[in-house]
């Protein structure tokens, strides 16, 4: 009976989320967290980040705002979170705050006003030496994250920032894996990455074997990237396999 009524009634509707997802095309929230945003400088398929002024300190400030409510993605973002604190070297970027308001929990990073190594690759291939100092910088960052337990897991020209004075700064640590925790979010089977700079090991879904080399490689493939102006394999997951 029970099962009759709700046919009759047709489909439920769907639930709201449990805070108001901000669009790129409505308007801008004004405060977060305590943080005044002034814009949006980034949007993913995890998130949004705005920059954001922190009136308590008067600095500008790069806040992340996880808009995926599932609850996945939620445990990704506070791994984040977690794992940004635990580091802490000029070729990482800094981390100086983490909470939740409006039901969506968010992270405060410091601001790196520059560009992407991905915008120097769209430019074309750079000079080897330019291109090996670059790749370099971000092994350094790379290795304090692997001194303190933690593999990366996405390094691309994307996820690494260029400050103005030239300083390379490894960011986006949303699928770092903690070496001495097991979760169901890195078990096998599941690709972790991105396709063009994932490690073999990472492409083919066998989560228990990634690890520091798995970095190696894709510092490697960012090095290609540099060199050459595109990620070292192209297409889709499945066609890379």
């Amino acid at each position: 009976m029970i099962l009759t009524e709700r046919a009759s009634r047709g489909p439920a509707p769907p639930r709201p989320p449990r805070y108001p997802v901000p669009s790129k095309e409505g308007p801008l929230i004004q405060e977060l967290g305590g943080y005044r945003i002034e814009a949006e400088l980034a949007r993913g398929g995890m998130g949004v980040v705005y920059r954001a002024l922190d009136p308590r300190s008067g600095r500008r400030v790069a806040l992340k705002l996880l808009l995926n409510a599932d609850e996945r993605f939620r445990e990704r973002f506070a791994r984040e979170s977690q794992a940004l604190a635990r580091l802490n070297h000029p070729n990482v970027v800094r981390v100086h705050d983490a909470g939740e308001a409006r039901g969506a929990p968010y992270l405060v990073m410091e601001l790196v006003e520059g560009t992407t190594l991905e915008a120097l690759v769209r430019e074309g291939p750079l000079e080897p030496r330019r291109a090996v100092e670059l790749v370099a910088s971000a092994a350094r960052g790379a290795g304090h994250a692997h001194a303190r337990g933690l593999v990366h897991r996405d390094v691309k020209p994307e996820n690494v920032l260029l400050r103005p004075n030239g300083e390379v700064v490894l960011t986006d640590f949303g699928l770092a894996r903690d070496v001495e925790v097991t979760s169901d979010l890195s078990k096998t089977g599941i690709f972790m990455g991105t396709p063009g700079y994932a490690s073999p090991e990472q492409a083919a879904g066998e989560g228990k074997h990634v690890g520091p080399a798995s970095d190696v490689y894709g510092l490697g493939a960012l090095l290609f990237a540099l060199l050459c102006g595109r990620a070292p394999m192209t297409g889709t997951l499945l066609e890379i396999v």
